[in-house]
């Protein structure tokens, strides 16, 4: 998994372009990086809404630390890993937090009964 994370993080990073700035890329510059990004991902089989989340914030990351892709490019493979890495670690972490969390229900969902309470006793059936 480690090794594929690289293999996108490069693939991500081979195009360049210019009209970007440290938290400000251009458009193009967004789209290159998602594009790229999605065909090292979807290899290994990731779920698209995790895969979305995890590019979102990749983008987000390297939007925040360089320039352009010419600039992410000459960085070292460990400054792209970790910010890779630190986004999947929030995604785990913020699926955590949901899988441990009491369920509540939608807008659209109605609040589940007791089913205790849906039970009638059998004194009640006479």
């Amino acid at each position: 998994m480690k090794k594929l994370i690289v293999m996108s993080l490069a693939a991500l990073f081979l195009v360049s372009c210019g009209g970007s700035k440290k938290g400000a890329w251009s458009d193009e510059d967004k789209e290159k990086a998602r594009k790229e990004m999605e065909k090292g991902i979807r290899e290994s089989g990731v779920d698209p809404k995790i895969m979305k989340e995890w590019i979102d914030c990749a983008i987000k990351k390297f939007e925040e630390n360089y320039e352009n892709f010419e600039e992410a490019d000459n960085a070292s493979d460990q400054e792209g890993e970790k910010i890779v890495s630190d986004c999947m670690a929030s995604l785990m972490k913020d699926a955590l937090k949901d899988v441990n969390s009491p369920e509540t229900p939608t807008d659209n969902e109605e609040p589940m009964e007791n089913p205790a309470q849906e039970e009638e006793s059998p004194a009640e059936e006479l």
